[in-house]
């Protein structure tokens, strides 16, 4: 069998390789395969061999987590860091806390046997920390985690020393117990919020799979049966009734009907099919009985090809291992090295174990990675609490990385640069009963076109007709006492044998607007100009995105003539018409040769293009596919939050610059006159120092993070 899951504690590579090699000497496994973006693991197992809790048990040997039941699951990671918070500020009341003029609650040495069990508690809880040490050591690629290890047990272990010491009252040894501590939980938070930023689960592949009903009405021996469309296989017969999904791609064997495929293939208007035509499974039947024979398997559809090209691209974007890790494989052995090195050297002038001790763990604590590890999270936590109030939602914080170098911001038309909502664009006549037939004809039907124009004739009084219906593929047409009254397009007309102005459709075609003739018997009542309303903000957010350098283009599943309109109009130069899904991803891919690249979309049609896209984005309205495959969602549906965002995704990567360099340049100053460089000249740490030091440096980031805080939409 094949299943998927949930894998904690895995951030960078090294993990990944880590869990597929434990799974893979697994016996009874075939295969393994981890997703690094989603937190996945994909195997395939002979369950008569090894059980899925065996290959959990594997998996937390190796010094992460495998969840098996996702409803019974809690976030542990949560829990391990509000308590070791909690743990932590009771620390620091027994260590520091008569220094600020607080009370003391225990006497001397059941202050520090206190300040010993909570430590060692903060231990037990974070012990993940120390089996990932463990597995770097075994894999022979240290990370931060053995340096939080090396230096948080030195810390505990010289102060379990001290404690000894105090007990027998040779003499007055400090203790580092609030050390241990903070380290542990600053890392923790740290490593939590950057967590937090990294999940994206199978949100997108789950959604797009909803567009297919549940139920579909088949027809077996002329008798209706409704059965899980599941079931359905190539040839059955199905019947579609108005307001339906298409269960699957067909081919139309009986009637006609207005087909909605704008999530499918963003064509903001319907599509006219009847007999012979292909429909595709996602797409819903807006009015009119159709039959459609099943063309394709399940996993042949159009629908299933988005879903599984999405998932290829979400597994091929994995995010290169930040610069904070890459320096810390060097980082943690020369500091592992100095310290033994200064040991030795003090331990040999000196000779005396504490001077020793005490000089090598000051160059472990002071040199303890908070800053390098807090530089990054911190600023993108920081960030996206400004994002969050100015109604931006960054569903991946990674990518303020990444979003202050865009070159290029590729916009799909329908419900993005427009409003995927037809708009009356203009109105020709001179007969003052127009509107009130308009709206009478209209004002029941739930398409679209009817929907435009009642709502911009509402407010009229309106007819009663004897008898109103739809005609599928060409309009309305009613009747009233000797009169008869229609509103349609061209097929209308031609089948009452009306023609209509030549200079009204030469001006319709030359807009790219969709044109409604309003006919009373024989006599045309006047023309109704139907457009996809252009979004408010489209143009001042185009002309924003070309002041700071990056260019704007645009890609529809529409045709030419109205993807050509509306670029004009919003200011696009370049723009490509009538591209399918896989067409727009392949021009992300394409366009990535020139810079980063952001896609913004709005539609399943997008999920492709977004996945693979340095920066996704996606508006509010849009639908729940394309959100789900998106990095950043716009909830005020303003396309000028694009340039905020590119703004605000610059100036937290300077942030992070100036964090990670502090972090560096404190490093480089501090360990050696940690280490006793200016001893000779009266000048050395203690431990104390070093976790006062530390406490600083870390501080010192955060404080430099909040700064992003000042930022304001203005600037843009």
């Amino acid at each position: 069998m094949e299943k998927t899951y949930e894998v904690k504690g895995m951030t960078c590579v090294i993990c990944k390789n880590n869990v597929e090699k434990t799974v893979d000497h697994l016996p009874g496994v075939q295969a393994s395969k981890v997703n690094l973006l989603e937190n996945e693991l994909t195997i395939r197992y002979d369950e008569t061999i090894i059980s899925e809790s065996a290959i959990a048990q594997a998996i937390k040997k190796a010094g992460y987590t495998m969840v098996i039941d996702k409803e019974k699951h809690f976030d542990k990671e949560k829990i391990h860091l509000i308590i070791s918070l909690i743990l932590t500020a009771a620390i620091m009341y027994f260590s520091m806390g008569h220094m600020i003029g607080l009370p003391a609650l225990l006497s001397h040495h059941q202050n520090v046997i206190a300040q010993l069990l909570l430590t060692l508690l903060i231990i037990i809880i974070n012990i993940h920390y120390y089996q990932s040490a463990l597995t770097a050591i075994k894999n022979r690629c240290l990370n931060m985690d053995v340096l939080v290890s090396i230096s948080t047990l030195s810390a505990f272990f010289y102060s379990l020393y001290a404690t000894l010491m105090i007990f027998k009252e040779t003499q007055n040894y400090h203790i580092y117990y609030e050390t241990s501590a903070m380290i542990l939980s600053l890392v923790t938070l740290g490593k939590y919020i950057e967590g937090s930023a990294r999940n994206k689960t199978n949100k997108v592949l789950r959604g797009l799979s909803t567009l297919i009903p549940m139920q579909t009405t088949v027809l077996i021996d002329n008798e209706k049966k409704v059965i899980p469309s599941s079931e359905l296989k190539k040839g059955d017969i199905c019947l579609i009734a108005p307001g339906e999904s298409i269960p699957q791609d067909g081919i139309v064997i009986k009637g006609e009907a207005s087909i909605d495929e704008s999530l499918i293939t963003g064509e903001s208007l319907p599509k006219q099919v009847q007999k012979d035509d292909e429909v595709i499974g996602g797409t819903i039947n807006l009015d009119g009985v159709i039959e459609i024979r099943i063309a394709k398997r399940a996993n042949q559809t159009i629908l299933a090809n988005i879903i599984n090209l999405t998932k290829q691209v979400s597994e091929q974007k994995i995010p290169v291992e930040r610069f904070a890790d890459t320096v810390s494989r060097y980082f943690v052995i020369a500091v592992i090295i100095i310290a033994v090195i200064t040991f030795a050297i003090w331990l040999f002038i000196s000779k005396n174990i504490e001077t020793a001790l005490n000089y090598a763990l000051c160059v472990l604590v002071i040199s303890c990675p908070c800053a390098l590890g807090l530089a990054t999270p911190s600023a993108i936590a920081v960030a996206n609490g400004v994002a969050a109030r100015n109604g931006i939602l960054i569903k991946n914080p990674a990518i303020l990385e990444t979003a202050g170098r865009l070159k290029t911001i590729i916009f799909d038309k329908t419900g993005t640069l427009s409003e995927n909502q037809l708009i009356v664009s203009k109105v020709i006549s001179n007969n003052e009963f127009l509107a009130k037939v308009a709206l009478s004809l209209e004002k029941d039907s739930n398409h679209p076109i009817a929907k435009a124009i009642s709502s911009h004739f509402a407010g009229n009084e309106s007819l009663e007709f004897t008898s109103l219906k739809e005609i599928s593929g060409e309009g309305v047409e009613a009747h009233c006492q000797n009169d008869s009254y229609y509103a349609g397009n061209q097929r209308l007309l031609n089948r009452i044998t009306i023609n209509a102005d030549d200079e009204v459709l030469k001006t319709a075609q030359e807009e790219n607007a969709t044109l409604i003739t309003v006919v009373k018997n024989q006599e045309i009542l006047g023309y109704i100009f139907l457009k996809d309303a252009l979004r408010k903000e489209s143009i001042s957010a185009i002309k924003q995105l070309k002041k700071v350098g990056i260019e704007p283009l645009m890609c529809t599943g529409d045709n030419y003539h109205t993807a050509k309109a509306l670029a004009n109009e919003v200011g696009i130069a370049t723009f490509y018409a009538e591209v399918k899904p896989e067409d727009k991803e392949e021009l992300v891919r394409n366009r990535k040769e020139k810079g980063l690249v952001a896609m913004v979309g709005d539609g399943v049609n997008d999920a492709i293009a977004l996945s693979g896209a340095d920066v996704s984005f996606t508006i509010a309205s849009g639908s729940d596919i394309a959100s789900a495959s998106s990095d950043v969602i716009l909830l005020k549906n303003d396309l000028n939050d694009l340039v905020f965002t590119y703004q605000l995704a610059k100036k937290t990567m300077r942030v992070i610059v100036q964090n990670l360099f502090w972090a560096l340049f404190y490093n480089a100053i501090f360990i050696p006159v940690a280490a006793g460089a200016l001893t000779p000249f009266g000048v050395s740490f203690n431990p104390m120092f070093g976790a006062f030091a530390m406490s600083i440096s870390s501080l010192f980031v955060l404080y430099n993070s909040l700064r992003i805080n000042k930022i304001k939409k203005e600037e843009q």
